[in-house]
């Protein structure tokens, strides 16, 4: 075949209109510009906002559709009853904010990522844990987004169970643990791990044997059917596994653990910049949703019951939302923090970058401020109360006899007869620090100890000086409760 003159200029004008295409198309080159129309960079794969100026009135482009990722989780339930189901019902909270929500149920983790960087969702659920590797590896591929929304705390619902014989994480040394990878179940037992008493090469190994399944369900079916020593599953399979097998227990869960998996809420800058308003309606039906589910749960247990695929009976919706505390705007406020400030985020986040760098799954880390944006929550403060829904811990000395969950063998250095701890004893307690935020509900005895020199009434002085200069850095760093 024979191309003449006018078929090769044919072929170089398809093929420079395709590269421009595809350039415009990730946001290279800006092609309407050329032709005097200009597009709107902000709503591009590449688009980024600043969560540090005030919150537009409107982009102009505010759509009233929103698509959100979801699994099948009882903790979603707050914006499930706020739609009347996965898409928005009439008469529904969300309805009558003119809203029009769908909920898209993509169970593998993965995929729901994927969803949210390839513009099919909108909003993605997860968890602040498994967050912290997706927001690694879409800064990776030029894609940005933030979470602005506490969805609830796991309290309960998610735990590590074992055979008969293993009573504590030290005990786990040597056994076969099914778990699912990349999942809150595996930073559960990493950070279980990380922070018991057991060398390193005994947590590898445990990593090693370890049986990996593809979700949350598998290793509680495994560990019933004694394929497994021991497993990280959630509820109501967790709670059933140990039923079916003799002398089974909880090792540790989320009780205890208690501020330690949470689920949020992660928006794309693509869509936050072309629909403010709409996230902040958004995120108000979601709180009036967890408000109508506080003040009339039989209705909402009923309403979660006939959402067709969700496959969570209104039997099965009341014993799981038991293991979960439902966030609402007080839960927000304290969740995310005041800016440069300590929080609960912060501190998953930080925790879970650090397991994500030792697989080796994320290249860098990043700081936890710019992966959050807390504008719609704030533009709510008027709407909603700030006063903190759920009691404070009152902390019980441990019955005699009680198997500590895990024990941790620290040094902490002072100076010669000082009660002042060294920079590197610092750090040492900032970790400390770091598990006792997420492992809330504990109990911790601090013992004081000086070498053998000096006479009893001035090592007995000095220790306890030493006790109580560890214990004010916890208060005054951490704001623990000095009890």
């Amino acid at each position: 075949m024979k191309i003449e003159k006018g078929g090769w200029l044919l072929i170089f004008l398809l093929g420079l209109g395709l590269v421009g295409y595809s350039l415009h198309k990730y946001g290279v080159l800006d092609v309407g510009s050329w032709f005097g129309s200009k597009t709107d960079k902000a709503a591009g794969p590449g688009a980024k906002i600043d969560p540090a100026k005030p919150l537009p009135a409107s982009s102009g482009k505010e759509t009233t559709q929103v698509r959100v990722r979801v699994n099948i989780w009882v903790g979603c339930v707050g914006g499930l009853v706020a739609n009347g189901g996965l898409d928005t019902a009439p008469g529904s909270i969300y309805h009558d904010k003119g809203l029009k929500v769908s909920f898209k149920i993509i169970d593998d983790w993965t995929d729901g990522s994927a969803a949210l960087a390839t513009n099919n969702v909108d909003v993605m659920l997860t968890t602040a844990d498994v967050w912290a590797k997706d927001q690694a590896q879409f800064q990776d591929k030029g894609f940005a987004a933030r979470a602005f929304f506490m969805v609830d705390w796991s309290r309960g619902a998610d735990g590590v169970i074992g055979r008969q014989g293993i009573n504590n994480i030290e005990g786990l040394a040597g056994k076969t643990v099914a778990y699912a990878p990349y999942t809150p179940s595996h930073f559960l037992l990493w950070n279980g791990l990380k922070s018991s008493g057991l060398s390193t090469e005994q947590r590898n190994e445990i990593f090693a044997k370890a049986v990996h399944t593809k979700d949350g369900i598998e290793p509680a079916t495994l560990f019933a059917q004694q394929k497994v020593d021991a497993a990280v599953a959630w509820d109501p399979d967790m709670s059933d596994a140990v039923a079916k097998r003799p002398g089974a227990k909880k090792i540790y869960d989320t009780r205890i653990a208690n501020k330690l998996i949470a689920d949020v809420l992660v928006v794309s800058d693509r869509f936050a910049a072309t629909s403010p308003q709409t996230l902040v309606k958004f995120a108000e039906g979601w709180l009036e949703g967890v408000q109508f589910i506080k003040a009339q749960p039989a209705r909402a247990y009923t309403l979660i019951g006939t959402i067709k695929d969700f496959n969570i009976p209104a039997d099965l919706a009341k014993s799981m939302l038991e293991g979960v505390k439902l966030s609402d705007y007080a839960d927000n406020q304290a969740f995310f923090g005041a800016p440069g400030a300590d929080s609960d985020y912060s501190n998953i986040f930080k925790m879970a970058q650090e397991m994500y760098r030792e697989l080796r799954l994320i290249k860098r880390v990043s700081d936890p401020e710019s992966t959050l944006d807390r504008r719609y929550i704030s533009a709510l403060s008027s709407k909603f109360s700030a006063a903190p829904s759920e009691a404070p811990i009152e902390y019980k000395e441990p019955p005699k006899g009680a198997v500590p969950i895990a024990t941790q063998r620290r040094s902490i250095y002072f100076e010669p007869n000082s009660a002042k701890m060294g920079l590197d004893s610092r750090a040492v307690v900032d970790e400390i620090g770091s598990f006792m935020r997420a492992y809330e509900n504990t109990v911790v005895d601090i013992d004081g100890n000086t070498d053998s020199s000096g006479t009893r009434e001035l090592n007995m002085a000095l220790s306890k000086e030493r006790a109580d200069a560890f214990k004010s850095y916890l208060v005054e760093k951490y704001r623990f409760p000095a009890t």
